[in-house]
């Protein structure tokens, strides 16, 4: 991967950063709103299952958020680019894509598949 590559690489996860940390403090904004709201007991159990749907926003973006610092601390360690299970290089196009991927398309179907599949009790 050239200097370039990885400069531009680079420049997509700090912008996906960003945009993630802007997503993050519009959910606590909102949430804190939603809050603060005199609400009646009917709204009680919409306000319950919006607080679920924030938690789970707020996780999913919380997790892209470990996943682009362990991409750029990867840059640092010059191991970036490389398939966490294989250990082979992350074809270029893939990480235009996915710029914080850790596994390249064949062992991370092989994952997706493993998970699908019901576990064998004995």
């Amino acid at each position: 991967m050239s200097e370039k590559d990885l400069t531009h690489l680079k420049d997509l996860l700090l912008r996906q950063r960003r945009e993630i940390l802007v997503r993050l403090q519009g959910l606590e904004s909102d949430w804190q709103a939603l809050s603060e709201r005199d609400i009646e007991r009917e709204e009680e159990a919409q306000k319950a299952d919006l607080a679920s749907l924030f938690d789970q926003l707020e996780e999913r973006e919380r997790q892209e958020l470990e996943d682009i610092e362990l991409a750029l601390t990867k840059m640092v360690n010059v191991t970036y680019g490389i398939c966490e299970k294989c250990r082979k290089q992350l074809s270029l196009e893939r990480l235009e894509v996915l710029p914080a991927t850790r596994f390249c398309r064949k062992c991370e179907a092989e994952m997706e598949e493993k998970q699908k599949k019901p576990a064998i009790l004995p």
